[in-house]
């Protein structure tokens, strides 16, 4: 990748052929930088306020017929301001009525690598005359609310005096006032009154809002200023014009710097973006809209997200003023993690935001009838703005969402420090799951205490509503809940004296810390056997299917359908199951994300925007890669090819950025796991080459993706480790190249291998023994390992010396069978060896898949016991099986099964006829204890590691 960074920044055209004033043209073309944004307005035609700022919102009544304790009483709605770029236009004193002027040709622009939108316009008069306007316009990204113009007119075809003049738009909007769409929700206009407190300086003032704009105007060479007005006598073929920077802040705020030239602003922003596309850049090789796409939504979220922490960023961003100019759980769950790893401060940011609203989240847990905080579903200033509770305030995972985002910030910058800020807010939020949940006797988690379960909420699937043990909210629940209490123990052993401060503050004690830690390892979080999948809810598998399309273009299904004919079918807005595995809130094997996605994505409708990065992630990492590659497209392309029919409301930011998360989790396998850096890169005929540039706690990492396998390198900073398929590498200045994983799946026996049942088996068979007279003995026991029952029986038979009849050869293999299984009954998931729940999640982190291949018929019923029965990609039937052990018959069924080569598998054994199993299949074998003919043997699983077994696969 070249290092220039006009190579990483490309440029964003609005095609000819469109209506050049589309509204969606004014959002795509917003330029922002957090603190202050503005449409992409014509500044000749900027009769409307068109100016987005943060602190630029009212607070409004809602009024309910029948209201009821507890629902949000008030709304907060953010409001466009007087345009900063509006233009009147005279010549020869009269003035050019631009609502009647042609336009011959316009062309725009937006240059990522400076920052700058050009647009060109030639305008045809009724009388004839021509004339073009070229404007330059930035909002300086690391400089304060600020917006910056260059323009200038040249008279084609005429000659004149023009007057330019530089005023402010305060008109009404024609696209003002509610709107039955909720999409876009209560969109208001409010009237602007403009009054001179010098030549510099205008105060508007709307009802109770206040704001001061500061300008300096600076003519070109040859053009005169009076008044404020630029002025010249010209020529056919002659130009006039100006630069304008205008700062706008709310009335009181700390008086201005002085305003810099618009060429200072222009020269420092090239060099702000230089430094941001080093850090962030990628590229998709063979597919340059695609890389257009992704650059231009890395440029657009990091416009708008919020570098004040006393505002969040909204669903909208600084881009239009849908959603009310509301925040949501968009910003924590999609934005932050695309920010994180590409401008760490604006992702700090929203989460300082959030703690700033502590108070406002702990006024609205009161109101719900809550201890702790409950944090608002769409806010501005903190305060809970939705008025139907059912698809609001009942989406309890907005806390989760907050302790996630502080979680993945930590990670990723290293900042742990920051813990110490953020606990009150962690451990206030955390509160309120114990007081919609309980634990359920009637039902085992994974651990076999009583599950953990949580009571009537809405998770981010809006058409499935007041819901118990919603899987997302449960999943989210269980990191918050786990989060909490580890941070807990940190800080208490890091700054004792503090923690105590804050306890006693909060009234935290270490019994309910505990509840936390009890309630997060208890979680329910079942699969339904019977549907052989992750159950959105504890109802939605036993709903009717949706009786109507389920997909209109362009139309959401909530403007057609009464939301109770969308709660009690089985249809989904957006996958709560897919989004939890997108955000790695579950671990699940492979096999079952699959099935997870071939269920719920048939009855998804997508209708949220936030639905398909979720999708193209999930179908990336489970091979569905042409689907994935759809997915990816419709969040990069949604407003740049308005798919949804509402970009004019704005910029969808959290799609915008879910696109990226779609790459880099998806693709690439990004992910951060115990703290750890994981890729698992991925290349396939959809997506052969790509590359990516990220932050890591002080470092910025480059990483290249090829069929052949990975480079990767370390840019600037420290040298960063990383885990490429499980693999550890330690990168550096110096590219580090990792070949693409050859080994697919893990195989295992299960006795002796993953729990002791060999010991169980034994006194089953010296019980048989003892009741029928059979020589049998320990020693012997170890000639039956890896041998099926019945050949077991074979060899004790002829080691006695015994015959038996068909029937009672039949007889005693059930015999057996009984007294094994009774000794079954008292498995619990602490008979599991120790190592393998770490092994198992290793190998899935680094996407090998895992599989059963035991000559054991009970062995579904042993593993049930043991806790992990869901743990595994194929569970081979040994009863199906033609030959047993050392037969490789099973070991085939599994690598069929996973649908892989056999050279593509390890089998994991602990007796030699295993062991001569794997070889017939023409797998390599490990060994568990002393055998022969393995790559290497270890005494106890224990003591396998990920890392050896890969070595073993060459």
């Amino acid at each position: 990748m070249p290092d220039a960074a006009h190579a990483h920044a490309p440029v964003i055209h609005q095609p000819a052929s469109k209506e050049p004033l589309a509204d969606s043209f004014a959002s795509l073309f917003a330029l922002a930088n957090g603190l202050i944004g503005i449409k992409g307005s014509i500044e000749e035609r900027a009769t409307a306020p068109d100016l987005i700022l943060p602190a630029a919102y009212v607070t409004r009544p809602i009024t309910y017929h029948e209201a009821f304790p507890g629902y949000a009483t008030a709304t907060e709605t953010r409001v466009l301001c007087p345009s900063p770029v509006a233009l009147r236009i005279a010549i020869d004193g009269i003035p050019v009525e631009m609502a009647t002027a042609r336009q011959d040709s316009f062309t725009r622009h937006l240059d990522l690598a400076t920052g700058i939108m050009h647009r060109t316009t030639r305008w045809h008069l009724r009388d004839g005359r021509t004339f073009e306007i070229t404007a330059l316009r930035l909002v300086p990204l690391d400089g304060g609310p600020i917006v910056a113009t260059r323009l200038t007119f040249t008279a084609l075809d005429f000659a004149g005096h023009v007057k330019l003049e530089p005023v402010f738009g305060l008109g009404q909007d024609s696209a003002a006032g509610d709107a039955d769409d909720p999409r876009i929700s209560a969109r208001l206009v409010r009237r602007w009154q403009a009054h001179a407190i010098d030549a510099h300086q205008t105060r508007f003032i709307s009802g109770d809002l206040a704001l001061v704009y500061t300008q300096a105007i600076t003519p070109a060479a040859g053009a005169d200023m009076h008044g404020g007005a630029i002025t010249a006598q010209l020529s056919p073929g002659q130009s006039i014009g100006f630069d304008r920077v205008v700062s706008a802040v709310s009335a009181g705020a700390p008086p201005s710097a002085p305003l810099p030239a618009f060429g200072a602003l222009a020269e420092h922003q090239a060099a702000a973006l230089d430094r941001f596309w080093a850090g962030a850049a990628c590229t998709i090789d063979g597919d340059p809209a695609l890389t257009r796409a992704l650059a231009f939504n890395q440029f657009q979220i990091l416009q708008s997200a919020s570098r004040d922490p006393a505002f969040g960023t909204a669903a909208k961003g600084l881009t239009g003023d849908g959603y009310e100019g509301h925040t949501f759980w968009d910003a924590e769950a999609f934005l932050l993690p695309a920010l994180v790893f590409s401008a760490p401060d604006r992702a700090r940011t929203l989460v300082e935001y959030r703690i700033g609203a502590l108070d406002a989240a702990r006024t609205n847990a009161r109101l719900l009838g809550h201890a702790g905080a409950m944090y608002a579903w769409r806010t501005i200033a903190g305060r809970e703005c939705s008025s139907h509770y059912p698809t609001g305030a009942a989406q309890y995972h907005i806390n989760a969402d907050i302790a996630h985002a502080l979680k993945l910030y930590c990670d990723v910058t290293g900042d742990t420090a920051f813990l110490a800020q953020a606990a009150e807010m962690l451990f206030e939020t955390a509160r309120v799951w114990a007081q919609i949940g309980r634990f359920d006797p009637a039902r085992a988690s994974e651990n076999g205490d009583a599950a953990f379960c949580i009571y009537g909420v809405t998770g981010p699937d809006e058409y499935t509503a007041l819901v118990d043990n919603d899987f997302y909210t449960n999943a989210a629940a269980r990191q918050h809940l786990a989060f909490a209490a580890e941070t807990a123990q940190h800080l208490k052993a890091s700054d004792a004296v503090a923690y105590a401060a804050l306890a006693n503050r909060i009234a935290l004690d270490d019994s309910e810390i505990a509840l936390w830690a009890r309630a997060a390892a208890a979680m329910w979080l079942p699969v339904d056997i019977a549907h052989g999948v992750t159950p959105q809810d504890d109802s939605f598998l036993s709903r009717p299917p949706f009786p109507f399309a389920l997909r209109v273009p362009g139309r959401p299904l909530l403007l057609d359908h009464h939301p109770m004919t969308l709660f009690r079918h089985q249809v989904c807005k957006q996958g709560d199951v897919i989004q939890a595995l997108a955000m790695g809130l579950v671990d699940m094997p492979i096999a079952l994300q699959s099935a997870n996605y071939a269920f719920y994505e048939p009855v998804t409708s997508h209708d949220s925007t936030l639905s398909a990065p979720a999708f193209a992630i999930v179908a990336a990492r489970i091979g569905q890669f042409a689907q994935a590659h759809r997915f990816l497209d419709e969040a990069a392309f949604v407003d740049l090819e308005n798919r949804h029919h509402n970009t004019d409301h704005g910029l969808h930011m959290a799609a915008l950025a879910g696109s990226w998360t779609a790459l880099a989790a998806g693709w690439a396998g990004l992910a951060v796991r115990d703290g750890a850096l994981h890729f698992r890169p991925q290349s396939a005929p959809e997506l052969t080459h790509y590359t990516l540039r990220l932050n890591w706690r002080g470092s910025v990492l480059a990483l290249a993706v090829t069929p052949e396998g990975a480079t990767y390198t370390s840019i600037a900073g420290a040298p960063v480790t990383v885990f490429d398929h499980g693999r550890a590498l330690t990168v550096g200045a110096t590219p580090v190249f990792a070949p693409a994983l050859s080994l697919k799946a893990l195989i295992f026996d299960l006795d002796g291998v993953l729990t002791d049942t060999a010991e169980d088996h034994c006194a089953a068979w010296g019980e048989l023994a003892r009741r029928h007279g059979f020589t049998f003995d320990r020693a012997f026991n170890e000639h039956l390992k890896g041998v099926d029952r019945a050949g077991s029986l074979r060899l004790i038979l002829n080691n006695s010396g015994k015959t038996l009849t068909d029937a009672e050869f039949t007889a005693c293999l059930a015999e057996k069978n009984a007294i094994y299984r009774e000794r079954l009954q008292h498995y619990t998931p602490a008979n599991l060896f120790d190592g393998v729940t770490g092994l198992f999640a290793a190998a899935r982190a680094a996407g090998i898949r895992i599989a059963l291949a035991s000559a054991s018929r009970n062995a579904p019923d042993v593993i049930a016991a043991l806790g992990i029965a869901d743990q595994f990609d194929f569970i081979a039937d040994a009863g199906a099986m033609a030959a047993q052990k050392p037969a490789p018959d099973i070991f085939l069924a599994c690598a069929h099964a996973l649908g892989l080569a056999p050279d593509a598998c390890i089998g994991i054994e602990d007796a030699q006829a295993g062991v001569a199993a794997i070889h017939a299949a023409g797998m390599v074998a490990i060994g568990i204890g002393a055998l022969n003919d393995t790559a290497f043997n270890v005494s106890h699983i224990r003591d396998l590691t990920l890392a050896a077994i890969l070595a073993a696969h060459i």
